[in-house]
C-alpha cells in the first residue's frame, strides 16, 4: 500500500549510505524549508567528517547530490551556503564546491560535539574564564555603555530571537557569541577585548557544545534579555548577577560543572 505524502513533507535518509531508503521529514506549516536545511547540515557535516566526502575533494554537482540526499536542490543550496559560512566548504564560483573538513584551519566544531582543542584547554576551563572575564566586563559596559552600543546589543538579541524560531543552530550560535563580544567590547578595557578576539575560536567552539536539553534553546534569550534590561539601567551589580546566572546555566545546558569563585 502506497502512502500519500502531504506537501509539508520532504524526503530525506535518516543515515548517510547508498541505497537506503529515504524517510519523511515532517515540518510545521509555515517552516517549509527550515528544517529540512537544519538536518541536511547536520547530516553533511557528518559525512564530512567521516570522511564520505574528504577534505579536499569537490562535491558532487548540486542536482546529482540533491537526488542522492532525496532533498530539493533549494534545500541542499542553503545547507551548502551554511556549511560554507562556517568555513567546512569553499564554494568557488565557476569550479565547484570544494571540502575544508575540520582541521585546525575551519574553524568547525566536528557533528558529535567532541571538542577540538582538548588537548589545551578542558570547556570548563572555558567557562570558567568567560565568567571571570564577563562578569567583570558586563560592570564596565553597564556604566560605560552609549545609545548606540545599546541598540547593537538589542540588534544581536533580535538575530538571536528569529535563529531559535527557526532553530537555526548555527545562527543562533554566532548571535549568541556577538552577543558575548560586543558586550566585552563595551567595557571599554582593550586588553579584554584583545584577549576575547585572540581566543574567539576557542570560545565560539564551547558555545556549539551540545545542550543536554534540546528544550531549552530560548533560555539563554530570556537571559540575554535580563542582562540588556540591567544595561538599560545603568546597573553594574545587576547586570554582573545576570551574567552570572546566564553562564553557570549554559554549563548545566552543555552538562557541564565547574568551581565558581563568587
Amino acid at each position: 500500500m502506497h502512502t500519500r505524502r502531504s506537501p509539508d513533507e520532504e524526503t530525506a535518509p535518516a543515515t548517510p549510505g547508498a541505497g537506503q531508503t529515504p524517510v519523511s521529514v515532517s515540518r510545521p506549516p509555515g517552516r517549509r524549508d527550515g528544517n529540512v536545511t537544519q538536518a541536511l547540515v547536520t547530516r553533511l557535516r557528518t559525512m564530512i567528517s567521516d570522511g564520505s566526502f574528504p577534505a579536499g575533494g569537490a562535491l558532487p554537482p548540486q542536482r546529482d547530490l540533491a537526488q542522492q540526499l532525496g532533498v530539493s536542490r533549494a534545500s541542499l543550496r542553503e545547507a551548502v551556503s551554511i556549511l560554507g559560512t562556517l568555513g567546512l566548504l569553499s564554494i568557488e564560483q565557476g569550479r565547484g564546491t570544494f571540502v575544508v573538513g575540520f582541521g585546525e584551519g575551519s574553524g568547525a566544531a566536528p557533528p558529535d560535539g567532541s571538542w577540538r582543542f582538548a588537548a589545551r584547554y578542558a570547556p570548563e576551563e572555558v567557562f570558567q574564564f568567560r565568567l571571570i572575564a564577563e562578569s567583570h566586563a558586563v560592570q564596565l559596559a553597564a556604566m560605560n555603555h552609549s545609545a548606540g552600543e545599546l541598540a547593537e546589543l538589542e540588534g544581536t538579541l533580535d538575530r538571536f530571537r528569529l535563529a531559535t524560531r527557526q532553530l537555526d543552530l548555527d545562527a543562533y550560535t554566532q548571535a549568541d557569541f556577538d552577543f558575548h563580544q560586543l558586550i566585552i567590547r563595551f567595557s571599554r578595557n582593550r586588553l579584554l577585548a584583545d584577549m576575547h578576539r585572540g581566543f574567539a575560536g576557542v570560545l565560539l567552539e564551547a558555545q556549539r557544545l551540545p545542550q543536554v536539553r534540546r528544550d531549552a534553546l530560548w533560555e539563554p534569550v530570556l537571559e540575554h534579555e535580563r542582562i540588556i534590561e540591567a544595561l538599560r539601567r545603568n546597573d553594574p551589580e545587576g547586570a554582573r548577577y545576570y551574567m552570572r546566572q546566564h553562564l553557570s546555566r549554559a554549563c548545566s545546558r552543555a552538562g557541564l560543572r565547574i568551581i565558581e569563585v563568587t
